[in-house]
């Protein structure tokens, strides 16, 4: 790991810290670098502007990131690029829960309270991550009869479905 992206809480100034940089895609893909895991179909670095700031006991991480993934259709299975944007909001505190600080919404972290912020990018990562992905709006899919992608062929099957289990629901009438 570069330590440009370790950060030690307990070092923090007064005025807190900021960065406006591109995460290479070689270090966040680096499996030994780190303890979270790394994002598969990376297809480039990605964008991260983050601040740092300490507030009483509290440090608050704020930021914005943009990544681009390979990612494959869900209605017609074509492989696409996937662009999504996320936001990365913490807030540590160093030492452990306390009885008194139960209402407190934040992650603990032991003294001096190093920070590994390419775990938090890539946590960020793969809590945007969405199962169920499309190429388009306008994906037609794939024909449920011949298995086509309907974007790129005409569909192969003669769509006759009179045998269907459901094909006498449309002689039925419905007011």
């Amino acid at each position: 790991m570069q330590r440009h992206w370790l950060v030690t809480l307990q070092n923090l100034s007064a005025t807190g810290r900021s960065w406006d940089a591109d995460v290479s895609k070689a270090l966040l893909q680096d499996d030994v670098a780190d303890a979270v895991n790394v994002l598969p179909g990376l297809l480039g670095d990605v964008h991260w502007m983050l601040s740092l700031q300490r507030k009483g006991k509290l440090f608050y991480l704020q930021g914005d990131w943009q990544a681009d993934l390979a990612r494959s259709c869900s209605r017609c299975n074509a492989d696409f690029d996937w662009s999504v944007t996320g936001l990365t909001e913490r807030v540590f505190q160093l030492g452990s829960a306390g009885a008194d600080d139960d209402a407190l919404d934040c992650e603990y972290i032991d003294k001096p309270g190093v920070l590994h912020l390419l775990d938090v990018l890539r946590e960020d990562v793969w809590l945007a991550w969405k199962a169920d992905v499309i190429c388009s709006d306008s994906c037609k899919g794939l024909c449920q009869g011949c298995g086509v992608n309907l974007n790129v062929d005409a569909c192969l099957c003669k769509g006759d479905d009179n045998n269907h289990p459901f094909a006498a629901l449309r002689s039925l009438k419905i007011d």
